[in-house]
């Protein structure tokens, strides 16, 4: 009986002493579709302009740190191009200072017809201001 109320003191001294040593995962800053939609048109403006966003999509296997944006972009240089719909990737990467920021990541459609083709731009780092 006396070492069961020993391991019972030593188990609730040291349950605080692990949780302080240990950081919760924190949930990810807001992306907003203002930010989002600033990225893309900043990132690369003589190829990119942004003509109508749709929305943000969280594709929910992701904790909350992917967000797709579904935009309708054209190429400014080219005044008679039809625009294009594209999925624009953003995630939530950790800084080595251990704040997280989010970044277009990449940004990708799939051309009209039945031998459609992926293209866009993949591996991108741009960080949303």
């Amino acid at each position: 009986m006396r070492s069961a109320g020993w391991r019972h003191k030593f188990v609730v001294w040291l349950i605080p002493l692990v949780l302080a040593g240990c950081s919760l995962p924190s949930s990810p800053p807001p992306l907003t579709v203002a930010a989002a939609q600033q990225t893309l048109e900043s990132w690369n403006p003589t190829y990119v302009k942004v003509v109508e966003f749709y929305g943000l999509h969280n594709p929910g296997d992701s904790g909350g740190h992917t967000q797709i944006g579904y935009v309708a972009l054209v190429n400014p240089s080219e005044p008679h191009q039809k625009q294009t719909v594209f999925a624009a990737r953003f995630q939530v990467l950790t800084q080595p200072d251990g704040r997280q920021q989010w970044y277009l990541t990449s940004l990708t459609t799939h051309s009209s017809g039945i031998f459609s083709r992926r293209q866009g731009w993949d591996n991108l780092m741009v960080p949303v201001k």
